[in-house]
C-alpha cells in the first residue's frame, strides 16, 4: 500500500510539472493529494444532498393539490363545504358547554337552597298549589278559609283567634278507612 501512495504522488508531481513547468517537492504533492481526496468526498456528499433535496421537492409537489375555480362563487362554496362541518361541530360543542354550565349553575343554586333549608321538601305541595298575587309591589300568597272543614295544602288556611295566628296546611296525612 505504501508503494501505491508513492506512485500516486509521483504521478501528481509529473502532472503538475507537465501542466505548470515547475517541479514540486514531496510535501506539496502530499498536501495536494489530501486536498484531492477530501474534495472527492465533499463532492459525493454534495451530490447526495442535492439528490435528497430533489426527491423532497418532488414529494412536496406531488402532495400539493391545485384547485382552479371559474368564479368567486364557486370558490366560496368550496370553502364553505370545507369549513361547514367543522363550524357546525364547534357550534354544537359550544352550545353543549353553555347548556352544561347553565344547568350546573342552576343545580348548585337549588342544592344550596335545599341544603340551607332542610325542611324545604315539606313546602312542595304549597309551592305547587299556591297562588301568588302582587299588590302595591308586594307579593302575597292567597289562601282561603276552608268551607267543608277539610283544608287543602296550598289553597286553604285556618285562623286561630285565641293565639292570633294563621295555620297553613302543608301536607295532608292520608286517612285510612277500613271496612267493618
Amino acid at each position: 500500500m505504501h508503494d501505491d501512495i508513492k506512485e500516486r504522488l509521483n504521478r501528481l508531481k509529473g502532472k503538475y510539472t507537465q501542466k505548470y513547468g515547475h517541479l514540486m517537492d514531496e510535501w506539496t504533492s502530499m498536501l495536494l493529494e489530501e486536498i484531492h481526496e477530501n474534495f472527492a468526498v465533499l463532492t459525493s456528499q454534495v451530490s447526495q444532498t442535492t439528490e435528497a433535496i430533489k426527491e423532497a421537492q418532488f414529494r412536496i409537489r406531488k402532495s400539493q393539490r391545485v384547485l382552479q375555480f371559474s368564479s368567486a362563487k364557486q370558490a366560496w362554496l368550496y370553502g364553505l363545504g370545507e369549513m361547514a362541518p367543522l363550524a357546525v361541530a364547534i357550534g354544537i360543542i359550544a352550545a353543549l358547554i353553555f347548556w352544561y354550565a347553565y344547568t350546573e349553575k342552576r343545580f348548585k343554586e337549588i342544592k344550596s337552597t335545599v341544603d340551607a333549608y332542610e325542611n324545604i321538601t315539606d313546602y312542595t305541595v304549597l309551592a305547587q298549589n299556591g297562588k301568588i298575587i302582587e299588590k302595591d309591589k308586594v307579593q302575597y300568597l292567597v289562601l282561603k278559609l276552608p268551607h267543608d272543614g277539610e283544608a287543602i295544602a296550598g289553597l286553604h288556611c285556618i285562623f286561630d283567634p285565641k293565639k292570633q295566628q294563621v295555620l297553613v296546611p302543608l301536607n295532608q296525612k292520608p286517612t285510612h278507612k277500613t271496612d267493618k
